[in-house]
């Protein structure tokens, strides 16, 4: 299914896309590569494949000859990401993560 068609999810293809989506601070953003066509995996080096939140200051360091999505939920993006990237070929930013983690921890 095309990118397109999916709701909740977006590429980000201009410098000004993900200005704007960084701005706004609103859902989740992957950067890395995708697998090409011929279904051969390359290795990915550390800080590729990686999810964030939208507001995540490590965002500032992409660039610019990676792939961009903004994604609206942490459902949408991991069904995504594990369709296009592959399972267990993307992660969290640790940052991020650790966040998470925070969050789950304080409302036990």
């Amino acid at each position: 299914m095309p990118i397109s068609d999916q709701a909740g999810v977006r590429t980000l293809e201009t410098a000004d896309d993900f200005d704007e989506t960084r701005l706004e601070g609103i859902g989740f953003v992957f950067h890395g590569t995708l697998p090409p066509e011929n279904g051969k995996r390359a290795s990915t080096k550390a800080g590729q494949n990686l999810l964030h939140f939208a507001r995540c200051g490590k965002l500032e360091k992409v660039t610019d000859g990676e792939v961009k999505f903004w994604f609206r939920s942490i459902r949408v993006a991991k069904s995504h990401l594990d369709e296009t990237v592959g399972q267990n070929r993307w992660k969290w930013c640790k940052v991020c993560e650790r966040e998470i983690t925070q969050k789950i921890l304080n409302e036990h």
